[in-house]
């Protein structure tokens, strides 16, 4: 977003000169922008310097005019006065009757600019006291340098259209941040250290022009020692940051993974979230600056971490809350105190002394807690939290904290199967859980920037589809601290990779297996009192290609297994035994191949990703697998966001846009010569419809039908397996960015997609499902609630011009937390009336109220015999509509974009049977925008 008239004076001039070329040249006119920041003190005309530079890039020539506008960008009024704002005062911290503790929080503004590659040059050049702001750009702390950047007008946004290329050149340079510190004396004579939440990713420190630091991951905070380097008054500090891709340039990479993209990035090193190298749903955009707060704190005792863990007795009659503490004791002599911990809502304290040896060290107080109150999954019961006060009164100096935890027991029943290998059942205070849900990958690009609303949003919507369980995938991020409280107090489950997927990992590299311990001790103390948290897995996907995708196949055979199968297994034993821990995922124990349906859990993507020609998801049907929490189908994001990121002369399939958003598994071949990508012959396969004849909308709606057919059956079959299978979690919740097909049912600006419906109505607690087994349809309900659930079943076959066959109704009761078989029919009945002309059916009745309902085809949708013009009534009251027609309809769409907040959408009409819907007084009058029976099989060609 541009800020001023003058950003967008230059924002015009810039897509002018650069419309021949898609990505920016060697030498980025953004780095020349910043060059010409540096002679705009006196020494020579910016606008001159940018004109003579520019003339030697091929192609590009601009007037001295149109220069001095790219000039007017480092004015002092388009940059503020970094100089003057850059002065933090200093404030005591904490409450101190003996040692000071004090501590400077440095977020705001500070100077920043970049270097090529003199890095020691331009540090010692930016770190000099009296050099002028007007040279530095002001970047507030914290903020990605894309962030900074977009908002000051020298980047377009990264979502939209090809920007994400234009803006490589930020990963490929080094920036120095710049500010000036006032100190005080007090400060300056006792022990300090400055502290960075988040670094991203290769980052020296320096003060007053020295080094005091380095720091080269972004998965755990730098705390660097700086005693006796302060000076009383003002101190320069300065940070050079990189992306990574300096450091690990020279680092070995086709003896791990010899993928092209691994080569050039060398991500395997590089302790930062992985997808930010680009993934099949996300473009390569490689994160850099200082992402979390930053703080000078001095003192000679500190609180260095914090961790709360409970523990819960095999009767569930008493438990307990652990506190271990970690004092760091800079005083050259023991440091006594005492540790107090208040569990207000238990009426349990306790206390104890302490003393702190010089250096760290750890203490520990346990509270019992009697007749404790129990966190509960989502349905099970309450998702009850205590309050836990802590505080560590160390030589007069009281250190406070406070937070929440719950109490519940896990485990994971992996029992022999009756039929063949083992169960992996959750388990949640004694009690089997289905576990439903979605993966979650970081929702935007710049990870570090996502706003709490963003993320209280997208819990909102997770609850509103019926989930209890999130996987937070390997290559992301630690979980937002925001979506972990989140979980906590709605009984969403956390599946937890850690930081790693899809590669080859230097274990065998000392420097590397000793940071990734130091990492993942961390991430284990800080995550601790969350009782969500129930699963920590070693990584994603790493297991797995070691067995089936020639991992073992290059120079170094499996580098990293000590650390996945010794040192993080025993790090999690030591930090928090209340939280199981799995190898990896998938991974089955018995020496089975890692992706193995009979035990562990797996990710069934041969549906999608190996299947030659289109999607066929009716294979689900017959997919047994013990606990999949992987395999998902891809659509189409909706009309509205397409619009939304493509731009206006981009707005059509295949368009460079397009293609530069879509998912690379779309476009894969696979199928036949002439292919143009398998999710357009996934259309072709169901529909029968030549994608490239179709208007851009009529594709977004049969793409999103099929993915939510797709997702249908893959909850389907699992939910009635019920607890043969444990679980049906799906590839993916939410979006990093803008994407044309996604494997998301919401998308990156929070739209809900078609297939969010289905999958919200799949997840209801209580749900019936169909399943050809041999000569007969079965009917099965499933109810998911700790309550028997009591109602009326009604099954059999429908025709397609509306008629029954074999109709049945009975009353039937749901047993608690189960999968029932209810009923059946013989598939002679469809069989002899035609398996395009009929379906079956059933249906799940509370009192007049239809609560569940699901129908089945064996012939695809291209061949079905469709009552092609169906009239549909519908009636609507204050609070509700009602929708009913006399023949069957497939695929009612009242909101093809995802914008209006509908309680259901993208469903079914049985024949004669009314379909509710809540429909609140506010909302628009209720119209049908797609019939999928009608609209995908009628002559649509040129529509838009």
């Amino acid at each position: 977003m541009m800020r001023a008239s003058n950003f967008r004076v230059a924002s015009r001039i810039s897509s002018r000169s650069l419309a021949s070329t898609v990505i920016a040249p060697r030498i980025p006119l953004q780095i020349i922008i910043f060059q010409a920041s540096y002679v705009a003190d006196g020494s020579g005309d910016a606008g001159d310097w940018v004109s003579r530079h520019l003339r030697r890039l091929k192609g590009i020539f601009l007037s001295p005019r149109d220069a001095n506008l790219y000039a007017i960008l480092f004015s002092s009024k388009a940059r503020g006065r970094v100089g003057d704002c850059n002065r933090a005062g200093w404030a005591d911290n904490g409450r101190s009757k003996g040692t000071t503790m004090g501590r400077m929080l440095l977020n705001g503004v500070w100077g920043l600019t970049y270097s090529e590659g003199s890095t020691a040059a331009a540090v010692a050049h930016y770190t000099r006291s009296n050099l002028e702001g007007r040279r530095l750009l002001a970047a507030q702390v914290p903020a990605p340098i894309h962030r900074v950047l977009t908002e000051a007008g020298l980047l377009e946004d990264p979502n939209l259209g090809m920007n994400s290329l234009r803006a490589r050149w930020v990963e490929e340079v080094f920036w120095i941040y710049r500010r000036v510190i006032d100190v005080s004396k007090e400060a300056v004579n006792e022990p300090a250290w400055l502290t960075f939440a988040r670094l991203e990713c290769a980052a020296v420190i320096y003060l007053n022009g020295e080094e005091v630091g380095r720091h080269l991951t972004a998965h755990r905070p730098a705390r660097i020692p700086i005693s006796g380097r302060l000076r009383p008054g003002p101190n320069t500090l300065a940070v050079c940051v990189s992306s990574g891709l300096f450091e690990v340039a020279d680092r070995p990479g086709s003896e791990y993974l010899d993928h092209p993209a691994e080569l050039l990035t060398k991500r395997h090193w590089l302790r930062k979230p992985q997808y930010q190298n680009g993934w099949d749903w996300s473009p390569r955009l490689m994160n850099v600056g200082i992402l979390g707060d930053v703080s000078l704190e001095w003192g000679g005792v500190s609180l260095d971490q914090l961790a709360v863990t409970s523990a819960l007795a095999e009767d569930l009659a008493s438990g307990s809350i652990t506190v271990r503490c970690w004092i760091e004791n800079r005083l050259n002599r023991p440091a006594a105190g005492r540790l107090r911990v208040d569990v207000p809502l238990a009426g349990a304290e306790g206390g104890i002394p302490i003393e702190a040896p010089p250096g760290r060290s750890e203490h520990r107080l346990t509270i019992p807690i009697e007749t404790p109150r129990l966190w509960w999954p989502l349905e099970h019961g309450e998702s009850f939290l205590y309050d836990v006060e802590v505080v560590a009164e160390i030589e007069g100096t009281e250190f406070q904290r406070k937070l929440r935890t719950g109490l519940r027991r896990v485990e994971v029943d992996q029992s022999s199967h009756p039929v063949r290998g083992r169960h992996f059942i959750l388990k949640i205070n004694n009690r089997p859980i289905f576990c439903k849900g979605g993966n979650w990958v970081p929702p935007d690009l710049m990870y570090a920037a996502v706003e709490d609303e963003r993320i209280e949003r997208l819990v909102e919507l997770a609850v509103e589809a019926n989930f209890n369980f999130l996987r937070i995938w390997g290559g992301g991020s630690w979980v937002p601290p925001r979506l972990a409280r989140l979980c906590d107090e709605r009984g969403i489950m956390l599946w937890h990779d850690l930081l790693f997927a899809c590669g080859k990992f230097p274990g065998d590299d000392p420097e590397f297996a000793a940071e990734v311990r130091r990492e993942v001790t961390w991430g284990m103390r800080a995550y601790a009192h969350h009782p969500s948290l129930v699963v920590w897995c070693g990584n994603n996907e790493v297991e797995w290609g070691d067995w089936d995708w020639g991992y073992d196949q290059s120079a170094r055979t499996h580098p990293h297994y000590a650390l996945f199968h010794h040192d993080l297994p025993k790090i999690a034993a030591e930090e928090n035994r209340s939280v199981f821990y799995w190898i990896s995922s998938p991974f089955s124990p018995d020496f089975a191949p890692p992706n193995d349906p009979e035990r562990g859990d797996q990710h069934p993507w041969d549906v999608s990703l190996r299947q030659p020609g289109g999607a066929d998801f009716w294979e689900y049907r017959n997919y047994f697998d013990r606990f999949p929490n992987e395999g998902g189908v891809l659509g189409v994001s909706s009309p509205a966001t397409l619009r939304q990121f493509l731009p206006s002369d981009e707005q059509f399939l295949l368009s460079p846009s397009w293609d530069h958003h879509d998912n690379p598994y779309a476009l894969l071949p696979q199928a036949c010569d002439g292919s143009i990508g398998r999710a357009y012959e996934t259309v072709k396969l169901w529909l029968g419809r030549d994608p490239l004849q179709m208007g851009w909308t009529d594709y977004a709606f049969a793409s999103s039908m099929l993915q939510a057919e797709g997702l249908w059956e893959y909850i389907r079959n699992y939910r009635r397996r019920m607890y043969s299978s444990a679980s049906a979690v799906f590839w993916m919740f939410n979006d990093s960015w803008p994407v044309t097909h996604g494997w998301t049912i919401v998308d990156y600006y929070l739209r809900r997609k078609l297939a969010y419906h289905p999958v919200r109505r799949g997840f209801a607690p209580v749900a019936v499902f169909l399943a050809r087994e041999g000569d007969r349809v079965l009917v099965y309900g499933v109810n998911d609630t700790p309550r028997f659930w009591s109602g009326v079943l009604r099954y059999g076959v429908f025709g397609m011009d509306g008629t029954y066959v074999g109709r049945k109704s009975m009353e039937v009761d749901l047993p608690p937390n189960s999968a029932t078989e209810l009923g059946a029919f013989p598939m002679a009945l469809m069989e002899n009336h035609g398996l395009t002309q009929c379906g079956g059916f059933a249906v799940l009745q509370e009192g007049i109220r239809i609560i569940a309902q699901d129908r089945i085809f064996f012939e695809r949708f291209k061949d079905l015999g469709f009552v092609r013009d169906p009239k549909i009534r519908l009636k609507r009251t204050e609070s509700k509509i009602y929708l009913i027609s006399d023949v069957f309809v497939w695929g009612v769409c009242m909101d093809l974009d995802g914008e209006i907040p509908l309680d259901d959408n993208c469903f079914d009409l049985l024949p004669g049977i009314p379909y509710e819907v809540d429909w609140h007084s506010s909302m628009p009058k209720p119209r049908l925008v797609r019939v999928a029976s009608r609209d995908l099989f009628l002559s649509t060609e040129g529509a838009s």
